[in-house]
């Protein structure tokens, strides 16, 4: 087969990168491209991934219009060029206009039922719709289920193994009580118009964990001046690590909480906008969610409470796990099979 993998954010290396492997050791080709992101960049050249870039990172309505013209120009031809049978992304919107001009089958992957203004736009010209099984709305003949959750497509115990030794790289230790902070940009178009949590709840969240331990601040974009001290360049592939040995998480970003909660490291999620993927989660007790606004410190309490006993953390984490399937099988199948063209 010849395959087309689209990366639109740094997280999509993560779910694709073990299916790309499997499917180029089986003697399909696959052609990668990616906006041009540098986190996705490094994570490419670190698995040693050849990669084409489409174009630059825009944001806003009209930046994001702009750059849904230039990837379509760019990877239709090339499409037709590889005679790919499928173009393969997350999200799909940059591929599926593409997909469709070359007359190849674009497939997207997606679990974010709140990004309406996207979905509305790349739903209709995708060929196949695959979600987790617990994505709320019905989309129709073209949809299809997984048992399970983007994450266990990197985090499965399948194909994940944490390294005791990164902590220390960070001046932070495995068997030290540490936190991790996660606040994110609010650029990507879901996020248009949401409030974000303050700087002073903000200080009060990170105040309140610097009482239970050490604090690393891993910002997307550029480090705020007031946690300057607390953040430190993070290697991406040394971020679930991170996460699998800290006693506690805050983040504003939904994937960092749902990845901490699979890692069995308990979460506090501040955002206004929920995900029907960290409410099937919210069972396990891992993570727990809070608008800027709330009572964040309470929320937090809550959570640190739960991180006091870290066997039981992973314990629940690995029955929750054991429920679902390594979701890197099921995608290298899913293609392999060809059963997005039975569709």
């Amino acid at each position: 087969m010849n395959l087309h993998v689209h990366i639109g954010h740094p997280s999509d290396v993560h779910f694709f990168k073990h299916a790309v492997a499997a499917w180029r050791e089986r003697g399909h080709a696959v052609h990668v491209t990616t906006r041009d992101i540098p986190v996705a960049r490094r994570l490419l050249e670190a698995r040693g991934l050849p990669y084409a870039v489409v174009g630059r990172k825009c944001t806003g309505a009209a930046g994001l219009g702009l750059e849904l013209a230039r990837h379509t120009a760019y990877l239709a031809p090339r499409l037709r060029r590889w005679r790919a049978d499928a173009s393969l992304s997350f999200g799909g919107t940059f591929t599926v206009y593409a997909a469709r001009l070359a007359g190849c089958r674009g497939v997207v992957f997606n679990d974010t039922e709140i990004a309406r203004l996207q979905n509305r736009i790349t739903y209709p010209f995708a060929h196949v719709i695959v979600t987790p099984r617990v994505y709320p709305d019905d989309l129709g003949r073209k949809h299809v289920r997984f048992n399970g959750f983007k994450e266990l497509a990197y985090l499965h115990p399948a194909v994940f193994a944490p390294s005791a030794e990164v902590p220390a790289r960070y001046g932070l230790s495995a068997d030290r009580p540490y936190s991790v902070v996660r606040f994110i940009s609010w650029e990507a178009s879901h996020d248009f118009g949401v409030r974000g949590t303050s700087q002073e709840e903000k200080q009060r969240l990170v105040d309140r964990l610097r009482g239970a331990g050490d604090v690393l601040v891993v910002p997307e974009g550029p480090a705020p001046a007031a946690f300057a001290a607390l953040c430190r360049p993070c290697d991406p592939d040394d971020f679930h690590t991170l996460l699998y040995y800290a006693r506690a998480v805050v983040s504003e970003g939904a994937s960092t909480a749902s990845e901490a909660c699979v890692l069995g490291t308990p979460a506090l999620y501040v955002n206004p906008i929920g995900r029907s993927y960290l409410d099937a989660m919210a069972a396990t007790g891992l993570v727990r969610r809070a608008r800027p606004g709330d009572d964040l410190e309470a929320a937090l309490a809550d959570v640190l409470a739960a991180a006091a006993d870290p066997a039981a953390c992973r314990a629940k984490a690995a029955a929750f796990v054991a429920g679902y399937e390594d979701v890197t099988e099921f995608i290298v199948r899913f293609i392999e099979n060809r059963d997005y063209i039975s569709i």
